[in-house]
């Protein structure tokens, strides 16, 4: 069962979370959605911020008990939450593809972002809680200088009713995470690098102060870039912080 909280004015939806955990028992807010219309400290991975215009995108988090993974396959939320919102965008003719580890890119910018904060049991080696935030950019049309970004209504030149794009998108969500429940890892794995941006080609990176061409061959079951390295006839492995993209 799906419950919603939905608030005009919050400091951030991933916060809010916490605090609810605070509260409530996970059993008694499990699979709770919190949308928020306007954020004053959305945050991104690390010290990013998600920049949002009051009332015009979604901004949301879900709470949700994954009991039905391990600690190593964790990355497998990112990727179905990553699926969920390129599948739920492709029902709306906006054509999106998964920037590694947690953008969605749109004609080359980002158009939405996930944060995903995990609880884990070192004894149980599970999971205990997944706080999944995301915020997809819809009506903005208007970035601050410096933000290369996008939205649904700059793609398709439409304006959409946010209450019904939130119930269509957590659908997605939830829906992706019961084929994790399946234990169906090899669909969204299909699906996840079928729209992986960049993918198999030869494109510019920047690690340990090198720019260096390669060519992106996967993620690793931890959440890692695969990269092939041609000048090298090597793979590697980098985590998020370690390697920056030259593309975009």
């Amino acid at each position: 069962m799906i419950n919603y909280l939905k608030l005009k004015e919050i400091d951030s939806t991933n916060d809010f979370a916490h605090r609810l955990m605070e509260i409530y028992t996970l059993e008694e807010i499990n699979n709770t959605v919190i949308c928020a219309q306007y954020q004053t400290r959305g945050r991104g991975v690390g010290i990013n911020k998600w920049v949002s215009d009051n009332g015009k995108n979604l901004t949301f988090t879900i709470v949700h008990i994954p009991d039905y993974l391990i600690i190593d396959q964790a990355f497998y939320l990112s990727k179905a939450a990553s699926t969920a919102i390129v599948d739920f965008l492709d029902e709306f003719g906006v054509q999106a593809s998964i920037k590694w580890p947690n953008d969605i890119i749109c004609q080359d910018k980002k158009c939405a972002g996930i944060l995903i904060e995990n609880t884990v049991s070192s004894i149980h080696k599970k999971i205990k809680v997944s706080i999944i935030g995301i915020g997809l950019n819809v009506n903005q049309t208007e970035f601050p200088h410096g933000i290369k970004a996008s939205s649904m209504r700059l793609v398709t030149g439409k304006d959409y009713d946010l209450g019904y794009l939130l119930d269509k998108i957590v659908y997605k969500v939830f829906y992706w995470l019961d084929i994790l429940r399946k234990h169906k890892f090899d669909r969204v794995d299909s699906f996840y690098f079928a729209h992986l941006y960049l993918y198999d080609q030869i494109s510019t990176f920047r690690a340990d102060n090198k720019v260096f061409r390669g060519k992106i061959r996967g993620v690793d079951q931890y959440g890692r870039l695969i990269l092939e390295i041609p000048e090298q006839n090597s793979l590697k492995l980098f985590w998020q912080k370690e390697i920056e993209f030259l593309n975009i």
